[in-house]
């Protein structure tokens, strides 16, 4: 939080203190504390995350941290290199990074980093359809 607002974590600590009876603390799989409003909906772990689009530039991949979470590492530089300073269009297989997208006349092409399941191929390119139809 302190990262993305731009303060200092002793300054978001001492706010999150305050509002300690409206958070809910739980650890995440690399034992990172994560908060979440208590009120907030949490999914449950068997819930499959759909498959997403993401533009150029999108906030989720211009982090100032490594966020191997959304961005393996092996695909790191084929999206950000000297030679390609403009990264590309990317999409989302289980909210990891898994390949690009570009737009085209005929339709939303797709390059997946490698082989998806079959399921998984063709939600993808359900979602380029409705993505396509956008930009028509």
């Amino acid at each position: 939080i302190a990262s993305w607002a731009g303060l200092s974590p002793k300054t978001i600590a001492a706010a999150a203190e305050g509002m300690d009876d409206s958070l809910r603390h739980y650890a995440g799989e690399s034992g990172d504390d994560l908060v979440d409003l208590r009120t907030a909906k949490l999914p449950s772990l068997d819930t499959p995350v759909p498959v997403r689009f993401l533009p150029v530039w999108d906030a989720t991949m211009l982090v100032h941290a490594r966020r191997t979470a959304i961005l393996p590492e092996e695909y790191r530089t084929i999206l950000f290199n000297s030679k390609n300073p403009q990264s590309f269009n990317t999409f989302l297989v289980d909210g990891q990074v898994a390949g690009t997208w570009k737009n085209t006349p005929t339709g939303i092409d797709l390059s997946p980093f490698k082989k998806l399941p079959k399921t998984t191929a063709a939600a993808a390119e359900t979602e380029a359809e409705a993505l396509h139809s956008l930009h028509e």
